[in-house]
């Protein structure tokens, strides 16, 4: 059975955007429909209008926003119409404010800003503060034509973003065949074992360098650690592998150094022929 991974999504922007928001929130929902099981990751989006209650525990409102959604979420979409938003106690506006913390959390935050600014919503002023504010951005934000454009774009960042931020922190769970124990490996671990399978080198050994630093082959694939962390690092992945029975020992090198080979179950699971 495979264990799922839950990743908090806030949905952040001032209230002339509230049905991009909605869309933005249909669009992680529908990433889950696709992607949730292949994956093992749920994403789960929150908005102050669905997933905040009232609380008169913090004396603010964005306080309450920020307790209960921006200090919880692992990211944030903020999204940017013509509106800059209302001013808090610290912050120019609330949207302003949820980004600024979840940065100092060193969270992600994704910003879209809308290329129509309509005047008449919004008035002159907050147009003007929302272009100060963005160019004070330093980093990369996306822009949309429409409700259109912004479904189009923000499900294409949002498979990048999944790849890149929360793929690497998830674990894939192995079993042996006896179901006797369950083994994880991260996926760069999954890679290094699938490559390993698919090549004609079926050995696993490690050279030690004057210096501490230690190089390890996993059949085509060597990795040179450059300190003792990273050393114990694929130490304890080779005793996983061995644990999920993927590899066993076959001699001791001339260095004295074990030397393992694959087994018949990794092939079987890992080779792609």
């Amino acid at each position: 059975m495979r264990t799922g991974h839950i990743f908090n999504i806030m949905v952040g922007s001032p209230s002339d955007v509230i049905d991009i928001a909605r869309k933005s929130i249909e669009v992680i929902n529908l990433w889950n429909v696709h992607h949730s099981e292949d994956k093992g990751i749920v994403l789960v989006p929150h908005h102050w209008s669905s997933s905040s209650y009232p609380s008169l525990k913090v004396n603010s409102a964005q306080g309450v926003i920020n307790s209960q959604l921006v200090d919880k979420c692992d990211a944030l979409v903020a999204i940017f119409g013509s509106k800059f938003g209302t001013p808090t106690k610290n912050h120019p506006s609330g949207t302003a404010e949820e980004i600024a913390e979840v940065r100092k959390a060193g969270k992600e935050v994704m910003i879209f800003f809308s290329k129509q600014i309509d005047l008449d919503i919004a008035g002159m002023e907050q147009v003007s503060k929302l272009q100060e504010y963005k160019n004070t951005i330093e980093g990369l934000y996306e822009t949309f034509q429409d409700l259109s454009d912004f479904e189009k774009k923000f499900s294409q960042k949002l498979n990048l973003f999944v790849q890149n931020e929360f793929q690497p922190l998830v674990a894939e769970n192995v079993s042996n065949s006896k179901g006797e124990k369950t083994v994880l490996f991260s996926e760069e671990e999954i890679e290094i074992i699938q490559q390993w399978c698919n090549s004609s080198i079926d050995y696993c050994s490690q050279v030690a360098f004057i210096g501490g630093h230690h190089m390890f082959r996993f059949g085509p694939v060597q990795i040179e650690t450059e300190n003792p962390k990273e050393t114990a690092k694929f130490i304890e992945f080779i005793k996983r592998l061995e644990a999920a029975g993927f590899i066993e020992f076959q001699k001791f090198d001339n260095r004295g150094k074990p030397r393992y080979s694959l087994t018949l179950e990794a092939y079987e699971r890992f080779r792609e022929d």
